[in-house]
């Protein structure tokens, strides 16, 4: 089967890009989260999350952002904002 120019281009084009894709493979994968960088999300224990819950309460009271503290424990800033 002859395949004209312009469909040889049009398959070049559509290697091109998929070997796009696959270099860029790693960048996706190293987002954690997706959203602004967080730290990729965790189930946690019945013990662990209290204690971070009473570590969140306590820097919040000295005056931590939300957001420094949604991106350390790969939360929301919602569920910052719900702890109080």
């Amino acid at each position: 089967m002859a395949l004209s120019k312009r469909q040889v281009a049009y398959l070049n084009k559509i290697i091109a890009t998929a070997q796009k894709m696959l270099d860029t493979a790693h960048l996706e994968e190293a987002r954690t989260g997706g959203r602004n960088g967080a730290a990729k999300r965790r189930r946690r224990s019945a013990g662990e999350a209290a204690k971070m819950r009473a570590d969140i309460l306590a820097k919040r009271a000295k005056g931590v952002s939300a957001a420094k503290l949604a991106e350390k424990y790969g939360v929301s800033t919602a569920y910052i904002y719900m702890i109080k």
